[in-house]
């Protein structure tokens, strides 16, 4: 009986490892928290910003690509660049989790220039392990092409 009740104790730990391997993300993150966060996309890794993750994995579909431009920036000498072929899936990005602390004030501040595709950015405040939203709100959203850089600001005060 004891050997029936390890066999099937290992045969579920199989299956839960098989079920948890198959349920991880399809995203691309190349991080290094040693290096801040590298918000104006200057370090890169293998072609890609540094402790920025992008969803689906461009490696692993065509109509999806994430690059870094060095020919039109606002600060610093590199942009990035997302482009996406198809509309019927949609694309993401997001950056770092950011540590804040109770009663400060932080400001949130990028540039986009959007060529004929719709874009929204959120910002989300989760618990301090990540796993519970607390509140999030859509800071930039545009169905327009824009030929410049539009600049977008927020001031998040933690309660």
């Amino acid at each position: 009986m004891k050997r029936i009740i390890a066999t099937l104790a290992v045969l579920t730990l199989a299956l839960a490892s098989i079920m948890l391997v198959s349920c991880q993300s399809n995203e691309l993150v190349r991080s290094d928290h040693s290096v801040g966060l590298n918000g104006g996309f200057e370090l890169t890794a293998a072609g890609y910003p540094v402790n920025w993750a992008f969803g689906p994995n461009p490696e692993s579909i065509e109509s999806f690509r994430v690059s870094i431009d060095t020919t039109r920036s606002v600060e610093g000498s590199n942009s990035l660049r997302i482009i996406s072929t198809q509309d019927d899936r949609t694309k993401a990005s997001r950056s770092v989790r950011v540590p804040v602390e109770p009663g400060g004030e932080y400001r949130i501040a990028f540039s986009v220039m959007n060529e004929g595709c719709s874009l929204r950015v959120n910002r989300t405040v989760t618990n301090a392990w990540g796993t519970m939203h607390i509140r999030s709100r859509i800071i930039a959203s545009t169905w327009e092409s824009t030929a410049e850089w539009v600049s977008f600001e927020e001031i998040l005060a933690v309660a």
